[in-house]
């Protein structure tokens, strides 16, 4: 991967903040934006620090997120799935995974308010 020296150095005379921290991914230095964002120019993304204490925290509340979204995903594709059927057997099949999906989804959300 090449480093877009170039870049960081308009970033530089632009007015942008290099820091003294890397980017996890490429171990190209970090900048500061004066919007207050952090990035990285040499992997084109955003960069979100957290303190050390609070890592774990952070790691499982986007844990989290990407479990409830796939919830949510999984709650739409049965709700078309429940449109279409007509067995019976199959629709209560369907409504009992919903609600077992519901259920889990109110855990979540109150596993965050706690």
């Amino acid at each position: 991967m090449t480093v877009d020296i170039k870049g960081m150095a308009n970033l530089l005379r632009d007015g942008v903040t290099m820091l003294s921290r890397n980017c996890p991914e490429c171990g190209t230095p970090l900048f500061r934006l004066k919007s207050k964002e952090i990035v990285c120019k040499n992997c084109k993304r955003r960069v979100v620090i957290v303190p050390e204490g609070e890592e774990a925290t952070a790691e499982a509340e986007m844990r989290l997120n990407s479990l409830e979204k796939a919830i949510v995903e999984k709650l739409v594709t049965l709700g078309q799935s429940m449109s279409y059927e007509s067995d019976f057997k199959a629709l209560r099949s369907l409504s009992e995974l919903m609600d077992s999906l519901l259920g889990n989804l109110e855990k979540i959300r109150a596993s965050r308010k706690a």
